[in-house]
């Protein structure tokens, strides 16, 4: 019939990137019947639609949110001696995420991997935070993406005649996504054959907070799902290297299970990457042009190679690019607002959360060099060099700030 087909994913970046590829793969007739967007584009359309007026909060530091959270932490019971940044992460992995709304759920909810045991008498003293803080989100008429998550499925259940029109929903990067999420996606669609189609990697989870199995959220994968063992963007000695960084990070398979890396081979060489240690952004921009002169001198087949470099943070991001324009290289930055576009003969630059998804021949990796102890607190940044450096389909270096 008339039903399109939903892709979605987490980033906007990644979204607009996706619909540029299947441009370039579907007919325009084929195309009409898809639509590309990514979860928190459609989740404001839908509000738009239903003429909800929240707004949705993805920062918790912005004006109505924080005065919001500061109000909830005055309301907390000096007695439990828990530190503020308890209550922020309590609020994220456990309320939020498992959609708690009464102290009759926050009483029995798992806490798993929380670190802090709470009785019940205890649980009963952190819940006004929780309850509060939701209070003077919605007299502001904001709400946490969480609650607009589990609001809209529930919305979307009750109302049973609402058929949102979706032939199937593919979804890509499930990893990023939290349980809400997954539950909200599981809404949106009636169960039936080739309903859901997900694409994940645990190896690139870089949104910890977002771990969720997915059999607990409605989606039944088990014995339905694949796993692809062979790599065909990244050459085998870039992919060694970026597994190399996960030693010792617990990589889950995106449900209750444990993935492995023995069985992953990419079907490609080339030349291993360089890890270099260098003293400040000036020293790491000069690897840089050289990598990126060396690299397009040797190109053999007259097709320009694709550059990026990859940065920790924007500010170190835009610190390279003005001392690589400077050494007469054209520079493209890649942010939420544009995309790369398939510019040539250009250094693109990324942040490495911008960076997800993305393809490039050679990729820099600028990086402090504490992202590579081997602690569990660096579990999220080496998973983050992890995806920044696979970003890489024939050459790779990394540059660690001493």
């Amino acid at each position: 019939g008339g039903k399109k087909v939903l892709f979605t994913t987490f980033t906007r970046n990644l979204a607009l990137d996706i619909e540029e590829n299947l441009k370039t793969l579907c007919s325009a007739d084929t195309m009409a019947k898809i639509e590309v967007k990514n979860l928190d584009a459609w989740v404001s359309g839908f509000m738009r639609a239903r003429k909800l007026e929240h707004r949705i909060v993805y920062d918790r530091k912005q004006d109505g949110a924080l005065q919001a959270w500061q109000t909830a932490l005055a309301a907390k019971d000096a007695t439990l001696d828990l530190p503020d940044s308890f209550y922020a992460d309590e609020l994220e992995q456990v309320v939020l995420a498992q959609g708690l709304t009464t102290l009759d759920q926050y009483r029995t909810a798992r806490r798993i991997g929380r670190g802090v045991i709470l009785s019940r008498a205890k649980r009963d003293a952190v819940w006004p935070v929780f309850e509060e803080y939701r209070g003077q989100l919605a007299s502001r008429k904001l709400k946490e993406v969480d609650d607009a998550y589990r609001e809209i499925a529930e919305m979307i259940a009750t109302e049973q005649g609402s058929e949102l029109g979706y032939a199937a929903i593919v979804i890509d990067e499930t990893q990023d996504f939290g349980a809400q999420a997954l539950k909200l996606l599981r809404a949106m669609i009636a169960c039936g054959p080739n309903d859901l189609f997900f694409v994940g990697d645990g190896h690139q989870r870089i949104y910890s907070r977002n771990k969720a199995a997915m059999s607990r959220c409605g989606i039944d994968i088990p014995g339905r799902a694949k796993k692809l063992y062979l790599n065909y963007r990244t050459t085998d000695e870039i992919r060694r290297q970026a597994v190399a960084l996960l030693e010792g990070c617990e990589i889950d398979d995106l449900d209750d299970g444990h993935d492995e890396t023995k069985r992953y081979k990419s079907l490609s060489h080339g030349p291993v990457p360089t890890v270099v240690n260098v003293e400040g952004i000036e020293a790491a921009a000069t690897h840089a042009i050289e990598f990126v002169r060396q690299w397009s001198a040797a190109q053999v087949d007259g097709v320009p190679l694709s550059f990026c470099v990859i940065a920790s943070s924007e500010k170190s991001r835009d610190a390279i690019a003005g001392l690589i324009q400077a050494a007469g290289l054209r520079c493209v930055a890649i942010t939420a607002q544009s995309n790369h576009a398939d510019a040539r003969d250009v250094v693109h630059l990324a942040t490495m959360h911008r960076a997800k998804g993305l393809e490039f021949d050679c990729v820099m990796v600028v990086a402090p060099k504490s992202y590579l102890g081997v602690a569990e607190e660096t579990e999220t940044q080496r998973k983050l060099l992890y995806v920044a450096l696979t970003r890489a389909k024939r050459g790779a270096m990394m540059l660690t700030l001493g």
